[in-house]
């Protein structure tokens, strides 16, 4: 992982808008602003509720909240492409930190 990518610092700036509908096989994000549906993994889903809640974070500590542990640098970078998608997806933004 390059340095911007792992100091970009991600959040959702219209937490009030998403509904997130939980299933063991994965999560569903509606967005109320434009009546559309995100289908994600899992974990995936915990990792938007976790931005959905505590706002400002990394891919370092996003993936370190998913673990509860310090993550391997190969989880890192699996939690930081997971922002581009989400930031690609319109359900968040990221800003160099």
């Amino acid at each position: 992982m390059t340095v911007p990518q792992a100091s970009k610092e991600c959040h959702c700036s219209r937490p009030a808008d998403f509904v997130l509908h939980r299933w063991p096989d994965g999560v569903v994000v509606y967005d109320d602003a434009n009546a559309s549906l995100q289908a994600l993994h899992p974990v995936a889903g915990e990792a938007f509720e976790i931005l959905l809640s505590r706002g400002n974070l990394d891919a370092a500590g996003l993936a370190r909240s998913l673990m509860q542990a310090d993550p391997a640098p190969e989880d890192v970078e699996a939690v930081a492409s997971l922002l581009v998608q989400f930031e690609s997806m319109g359900l968040i933004e990221c800003t160099q930190g």
